[in-house]
């Protein structure tokens, strides 16, 4: 099943992972430095 969203910035998959790293109980600054591994551009965690 492929999720599209209407502005296809990120990947569902980064979208996602960030998803499962916040409930998880990460908190917003700690997930965006998460996400690091997946595309070169840093995201801030307002962006999250």
């Amino acid at each position: 099943m492929l999720i599209k969203f209407a502005r296809n910035r990120a990947s569902t998959i980064v979208v996602m992972y960030s998803l499962y790293l916040y409930f998880l109980g990460l908190s917003l600054r700690s997930t965006s430095k998460a996400l690091c591994i997946f595309e070169d551009r840093k995201r801030s965690y307002v962006s999250v």
